[in-house]
């Protein structure tokens, strides 16, 4: 995405019968764009906007863009649009891949067919008010996009009427009753009998349990995932929270740690599995987002977080909602992607990282809290997994 826009007087002349005007209706769409296209044409059609670029003429062509640019808007007559060939193949491989396309191809379509700019403000929630958001870098801020349920129908509404009113997700105010959640498992990490995972130094890790806490030291150049394996699965319909402490001290502030949970296949690697997450950094970042998918859904800085100190992270699951709290103060809410039985809740430790943790708990809506220290009812397991860097891919520009 580039807020460049090319301006250019077009003269015609005629040198005997070699030279003709350009034609300015011209209509040349690829044919991998047609069905964007054409949905933006019906978005716009049920807001009272018409299109006929058929008619009018329209070029949107694929291209080698420099700059770590996905799309770019040229403003001549037609309206030329050039998509990058690698971002968009990159991309075509994973999960939520359609809405990337979407969200790309219509922000293109809002520079050429609704003549706007780019809007780099945001909502109270720190979700980036507009799909047209884009250009020079904002705190350099990445240009994520929660592009997906409830967002999607705010953002194509924003798209074709500026002045769209704030939605409901976009506040800070706590949304839900976090109240009657009765325990399921919980670790609290006080005695090595209270630890969970086997104790001890290996090649690549070391886990050990002092001063009331459990402490993983990764000693490779991947990240792992420390997971919790529930016999019992929890079903996903079911509403439930779960919460960790968890403490990476001062040094790489890039460096992300948080909760992951979700459906694990047997034979999984940890690389492109549907495991939902929550992660930090100590520089007061937050990052939401499911595994499956190309990247994180978007990039927020939290007050809340104590860089080098203890964060307790905390998720409510109510419906098909995801509430996301840090140290008691409720941050986000978004749709969770996983549709199948969760298994497996745990965390993440960054690559050559060491993490502290405490207080571990799973409850489910009940009638009571359970206050006993490890809940009997739900057997559990224990692994380490090895998994690629987490988040790397950031959207393009636009």
């Amino acid at each position: 995405m580039s807020d460049s826009k090319y301006y250019f007087i077009l003269i015609c002349s005629v040198f005997l019968s070699f030279t003709s005007c350009k034609d300015t209706k011209e209509y040349n769409v690829n044919s991998s764009f047609t069905d964007y296209l054409q949905r933006f044409e019906a978005e716009g059609a049920t807001r009272g906007h018409t299109f006929d670029p058929e008619t009018n003429g329209l070029i949107i062509e694929f291209a080698n863009l420099k700059d770590n640019t996905a799309g770019l808007t040229h403003y001549e007559k037609p309206i030329r649009i050039e998509i990058d060939k690698t971002y968009w193949n990159d991309i075509s491989g994973s999960a939520g891949a359609d809405l990337m396309k979407e969200n790309l191809i219509f922000h293109e379509l809002g520079h050429g067919l609704l003549n706007r700019d780019h809007l780099n403000s945001t909502l109270p929630n720190g979700d980036w008010k507009s799909i047209m958001c884009g250009g020079t870098k904002v705190n350099d801020r990445s240009w994520n996009i929660n592009y997906r349920g409830v967002r999607r129908n705010y953002y194509i509404d924003e798209l074709f009427n500026e002045s769209t009113q704030a939605p409901v997700f976009g506040s800070l105010t706590n949304p839900i009753d976090t109240t009657g959640y009765r325990s399921v498992v919980q670790y609290n990490f006080d005695t090595p009998s209270q630890s969970g995972w086997t104790l001890g130094d290996s090649t690549n890790y070391n886990i050990r349990q002092a001063n009331g806490r459990l402490s993983f030291e990764s000693k490779v150049n991947e990240v792992y995932l420390v997971l919790l394996k529930l016999k019992t699965p929890v079903s996903i319909l079911t509403d439930f929270s779960y919460e960790l402490t968890l403490n990476f001290p001062l040094g790489d502030l890039t460096k992300q740690y948080g909760l992951v949970f979700g459906p694990v296949p047997a034979v999984s690697t940890g690389n492109n599995d549907p495991i939902e997450f929550f992660t930090i950094n100590n520089n007061r970042k937050m990052y939401m987002g499911n595994r499956s998918w190309y990247s994180y859904f978007t990039e927020l800085t939290e007050a809340s977080v104590i860089p080098g100190g203890n964060n307790k992270f905390k998720i409510f699951k109510i419906g098909q909602t995801l509430y996301y709290y840090i140290n008691g103060v409720y941050c986000y809410s978004s749709e969770m992607v996983a549709a199948s039985t969760l298994t497996e809740f745990g965390f993440l430790v960054p690559v050559m990282g060491t993490v502290g943790l405490d207080n571990l708990r799973i409850s489910q809506k009940g009638s009571a809290n359970v206050s006993a220290r490890v809940n009997s009812g739900m057997s559990v397991e224990f692994k380490v997994q090895k998994a690629n860097q987490f988040i790397i891919p950031n959207i393009k520009n636009q």
